[in-house]
Protein backbone atom coordinates (compact mmCIF):
# COMPACT_ATOMS: atom_id res chain seq x y z
CA UNK A 1 0.00 0.00 0.00
CA UNK A 2 1.52 3.86 -1.10
CA UNK A 3 2.08 6.40 2.01
CA UNK A 4 -0.70 8.44 2.25
CA UNK A 5 -1.40 11.95 2.91
CA UNK A 6 -2.80 12.49 6.77
CA UNK A 7 -6.49 13.81 6.31
CA UNK A 8 -6.67 14.32 9.51
CA UNK A 9 -5.53 17.27 11.35
CA UNK A 10 -5.82 15.73 14.71
CA UNK A 11 -3.87 12.54 13.53
CA UNK A 12 -1.40 15.58 12.86
CA UNK A 13 -1.39 17.05 16.24
CA UNK A 14 -1.06 13.21 17.90
CA UNK A 15 2.35 12.96 15.51
CA UNK A 16 3.70 15.80 17.03
CA UNK A 17 2.79 15.26 20.41
CA UNK A 18 4.86 11.82 19.48
CA UNK A 19 7.41 13.20 18.22
CA UNK A 20 7.64 15.87 21.09
CA UNK A 21 8.10 13.56 24.00
CA UNK A 22 11.00 11.94 22.54
CA UNK A 23 14.45 13.53 23.50
CA UNK A 24 15.58 15.93 21.29
CA UNK A 25 11.83 16.43 20.22
CA UNK A 26 11.55 20.25 20.01
CA UNK A 27 13.83 19.72 16.80
CA UNK A 28 11.87 16.75 16.04
CA UNK A 29 8.91 18.85 15.69
CA UNK A 30 10.26 21.50 14.34
CA UNK A 31 11.48 18.98 11.36
CA UNK A 32 7.60 17.71 11.06
CA UNK A 33 6.22 21.00 10.91
CA UNK A 34 8.88 22.38 8.58
CA UNK A 35 8.13 19.40 6.11
CA UNK A 36 4.60 20.16 6.27
CA UNK A 37 4.83 23.87 5.97
CA UNK A 38 7.50 23.22 2.67
CA UNK A 39 5.89 20.41 0.92
CA UNK A 40 9.76 19.35 0.40
CA UNK A 41 11.17 16.12 -0.32
CA UNK A 42 12.96 14.39 2.63
CA UNK A 43 15.99 14.83 0.07
CA UNK A 44 15.75 18.20 -0.43
CA UNK A 45 15.29 19.05 3.23
CA UNK A 46 18.09 17.20 4.41
CA UNK A 47 20.22 18.79 2.13
CA UNK A 48 19.36 22.26 3.39
CA UNK A 49 22.20 24.08 5.29
CA UNK A 50 21.14 27.46 7.67
CA UNK A 51 22.35 29.80 4.43
CA UNK A 52 19.50 28.52 2.33
CA UNK A 53 16.59 30.34 4.54
CA UNK A 54 16.87 34.05 4.86
CA UNK A 55 14.53 36.47 5.89
CA UNK A 56 11.64 33.22 6.34
CA UNK A 57 11.99 32.21 2.69
CA UNK A 58 13.99 28.74 1.91
CA UNK A 59 15.71 29.01 -1.09
CA UNK A 60 17.06 25.43 -2.82
CA UNK A 61 18.03 23.99 -6.60
CA UNK A 62 15.40 20.71 -5.63
CA UNK A 63 17.56 17.11 -6.34
CA UNK A 64 14.82 15.59 -8.52
CA UNK A 65 13.82 17.85 -10.45
CA UNK A 66 16.87 20.27 -10.61
CA UNK A 67 15.07 23.22 -10.22
CA UNK A 68 14.99 26.41 -8.36
CA UNK A 69 12.23 26.71 -5.63
CA UNK A 70 11.23 29.71 -3.27
CA UNK A 71 8.88 28.88 -0.49
CA UNK A 72 8.25 31.42 1.90
CA UNK A 73 7.62 29.93 5.73
CA UNK A 74 4.05 30.64 7.56
CA UNK A 75 4.55 32.81 10.67
CA UNK A 76 4.84 30.18 13.12
CA UNK A 77 7.34 27.76 11.35
CA UNK A 78 9.45 31.03 10.49
CA UNK A 79 9.26 32.00 13.94
CA UNK A 80 10.82 28.97 15.42
CA UNK A 81 13.18 27.82 12.63
CA UNK A 82 15.13 31.17 13.22
CA UNK A 83 15.36 30.89 16.83
CA UNK A 84 16.22 27.08 16.03
CA UNK A 85 19.21 28.25 13.84
CA UNK A 86 20.30 31.23 15.48
CA UNK A 87 23.12 29.12 17.20
CA UNK A 88 24.02 27.34 13.84
CA UNK A 89 26.93 28.17 11.11
CA UNK A 90 25.72 29.57 7.96
CA UNK A 91 27.58 26.22 6.14
CA UNK A 92 25.58 24.25 9.21
CA UNK A 93 22.73 21.42 7.96
CA UNK A 94 19.65 22.80 9.62
CA UNK A 95 18.30 18.65 10.54
CA UNK A 96 21.71 16.75 10.00
CA UNK A 97 20.09 13.13 9.74
CA UNK A 98 19.92 10.51 7.62
CA UNK A 99 16.81 9.63 5.69
CA UNK A 100 16.36 6.46 7.47
CA UNK A 101 16.36 8.01 10.68
CA UNK A 102 13.80 10.69 9.90
CA UNK A 103 11.65 7.06 8.46
CA UNK A 104 12.07 5.56 12.15
CA UNK A 105 10.63 9.38 13.39
CA UNK A 106 7.80 9.00 11.02
CA UNK A 107 6.87 5.35 11.72
CA UNK A 108 7.43 6.08 15.90
CA UNK A 109 5.11 9.08 15.66
CA UNK A 110 2.20 7.11 13.40
CA UNK A 111 2.35 3.97 15.40
CA UNK A 112 1.76 7.04 18.72
CA UNK A 113 -1.11 8.19 16.46
CA UNK A 114 -2.91 4.87 15.41
CA UNK A 115 -2.13 5.32 12.23
CA UNK A 116 -1.05 1.53 10.23
CA UNK A 117 2.59 1.93 10.03
CA UNK A 118 2.28 0.86 6.25
CA UNK A 119 0.55 3.76 5.07
CA UNK A 120 3.55 6.09 6.55
CA UNK A 121 7.18 7.21 4.88
CA UNK A 122 9.43 9.52 4.59
CA UNK A 123 7.03 10.50 1.62
CA UNK A 124 3.92 11.07 4.01
CA UNK A 125 4.80 14.82 5.22
CA UNK A 126 4.87 15.92 1.27
CA UNK A 127 1.52 13.88 0.51
CA UNK A 128 -0.21 15.68 3.17
CA UNK A 129 1.20 19.49 3.00
CA UNK A 130 0.17 18.68 -0.77
CA UNK A 131 -3.50 17.34 0.57
CA UNK A 132 -3.84 20.32 2.85
CA UNK A 133 -3.06 23.11 0.43
CA UNK A 134 -5.26 21.46 -2.18
CA UNK A 135 -8.46 21.75 0.13
CA UNK A 136 -7.36 25.54 1.52
CA UNK A 137 -6.99 26.37 -2.26
CA UNK A 138 -10.23 25.78 -2.87
CA UNK A 139 -9.52 22.47 -4.38
CA UNK A 140 -6.67 24.36 -7.13
CA UNK A 141 -4.85 21.69 -8.85
CA UNK A 142 -3.04 24.36 -11.28
CA UNK A 143 -1.46 25.59 -7.46
CA UNK A 144 -1.08 22.07 -5.71
CA UNK A 145 1.31 21.01 -8.96
CA UNK A 146 3.05 24.22 -8.36
CA UNK A 147 3.84 23.51 -5.57
CA UNK A 148 5.03 19.68 -6.20
CA UNK A 149 6.57 20.59 -9.23
CA UNK A 150 4.64 18.67 -11.28
CA UNK A 151 4.57 18.61 -14.62
CA UNK A 152 1.18 16.96 -14.86
CA UNK A 153 -2.46 17.35 -13.23
CA UNK A 154 -2.55 13.23 -13.67
CA UNK A 155 0.23 12.53 -11.47
CA UNK A 156 -1.16 15.31 -9.10
CA UNK A 157 -4.19 13.83 -8.70
CA UNK A 158 -2.27 10.34 -8.14
CA UNK A 159 -0.75 11.92 -5.32
CA UNK A 160 -3.41 13.20 -3.84
CA UNK A 161 -5.08 9.80 -3.21
CA UNK A 162 -8.31 11.06 -3.77
CA UNK A 163 -11.00 8.57 -2.64
CA UNK A 164 -14.62 7.61 -3.97
CA UNK A 165 -15.86 8.91 -0.23
CA UNK A 166 -14.33 12.10 -0.35
CA UNK A 167 -15.51 12.51 -4.05
CA UNK A 168 -19.21 11.02 -2.55
CA UNK A 169 -18.91 13.82 0.74
CA UNK A 170 -19.18 16.31 -1.85
CA UNK A 171 -21.27 14.79 -4.74
CA UNK A 172 -24.31 14.69 -2.37
CA UNK A 173 -24.15 18.11 -0.94
CA UNK A 174 -25.08 19.46 -4.98
CA UNK A 175 -29.02 19.12 -5.10
CA UNK A 176 -30.02 19.65 -8.80
CA UNK A 177 -33.81 20.50 -7.80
Amino acid sequence: MPCEPIKDKEIIKNMMEALAMRPNGTTYVLYFEFALSTALRVSDILSLKKKDIKDGTVRIKTSKTNTFKKIELNPSCRKKMEMYLQFKKEDDYIFPWKRQWVHKLMKYSAEYAGIPKDNISCHTTRKTAAWWYYKETGYDINKTMQLLGHKDAKVTREYLLISDDEVNEELVGISWS
